[in-house]
């Protein structure tokens, strides 16, 4: 055989697989940054709820709220210790605004005396803290390969 025809055989095969290669890098990646965004919504969506429930002391009305609420991905996205975590971390946030409406009795305008329940959500779900846990936890949960169920 022609050593010019083998050359170009070669660079036959060679040439699209490299593109096929930087494509799939490229996609991958996309995927990464895509699951990323979703774990961090779910991650602080979930944050929300639990801490909607716990500072209005499991009332029916913040059930029917949330029951109501489809917002949100439909496939399990966090994991138990994320869960966990988060259940954690909410009942700390309600126990600080239990001490925070006692202690401000006598201490603020009358109006703003007791709980501030949504301030504090609001507060915790825009703050950087949250995004950089919600970041952590989905590195070590290494959600971006087992997230989705293919």
């Amino acid at each position: 055989m022609n050593p010019v025809k083998i050359f170009i055989y070669v660079v036959a095969l060679l040439f699209p697989t490299t593109f096929v290669g930087c494509t799939n890098s490229v996609e991958e990646r996309d995927e990464i940054g895509m699951n990323r965004s979703i774990y961090v919504d779910e991650f602080k969506l979930t944050y929300f709820r639990k801490m909607l429930l716990k500072t209005y002391n499991n009332s029916g009305a913040a059930r029917e709220i949330i029951n109501q609420d489809h917002s949100g991905f439909t496939e399990i996205v966090l994991t138990m210790d994320d869960y966990n975590l988060l259940d954690s971390l909410t009942s700390a946030d309600n126990e600080f605004l239990k001490s925070d409406s006692a202690y401000s009795i006598g201490r603020r305008a009358e109006g703003a005396e007791g709980k501030q329940s949504l301030g504090l959500i609001l507060d915790r779900i825009s703050s950087h803290w949250l995004d950089s846990l919600a970041l952590r936890r989905f590195e070590i949960s290494n959600a971006n390969t087992s997230m989705f169920y293919d």
